[in-house]
């Protein structure tokens, strides 16, 4: 009878014990949120982006065919270096893209950890796109929660070239 007292005692405090008080409840994935457009009528046919050097199966970080004029798409950037080099496909069309930033890691909880915080600092690319517009610099774990038509930055390519 005793050691049945000691087994029902520690099952009690095994599961007492466990409660989802001590759970992460918030993001922890820093994603910069990017729109492409080639113009405000012509659609996006087929877009896929992979980083450089990065062609692997599973490397792709977006393969769509669903034509758009304007979507909203999550990106990661580097962890490791001050700067991100994206190749982007375009309706057929190859380009590439290097986006600079700086990066600070914040404590978000104990339970959470920590997270990276970008600040955005420019741009470098090839002849096909126009220009990269930055709506908001800041890139955190909250950025992915913006609202329908915003963005961290907005890639334009020219329409001669797509």
């Amino acid at each position: 009878m005793r050691y049945f007292l000691i087994v029902i005692s520690l099952l009690v405090s095994l599961f007492t014990s466990c409660s989802d008080g001590d759970g992460c409840y918030e993001s922890v994935d820093t994603l910069l949120v990017a729109s492409f457009s080639v113009n405000e009528f012509k659609p996006v046919n087929t877009l896929v982006v992979n980083g450089i050097d990065r062609t692997d199966v599973g490397d792709t970080l977006v393969s769509d065919n669903a034509s758009a004029v304007s979507k909203r798409y999550p990106l990661p950037l580097s962890l490791t270096s001050d700067s991100t080099g994206l190749v982007i496909k375009l309706n057929g069309s190859k380009d590439t893209l290097y986006i600079r930033h700086t990066m600070a890691i914040n404590f978000i909880s104990e339970n959470c950890g920590f997270a990276p915080n970008y600040v955005i600092k420019g741009f470098r690319y090839t002849k096909g796109i126009d220009s990269v517009k930055i709506t908001d610099a800041t890139v955190n774990p909250k950025s992915i929660e913006k609202k329908t038509n915003d963005q961290n930055i907005t890639i334009y390519f020219s329409a001669a070239a797509h």
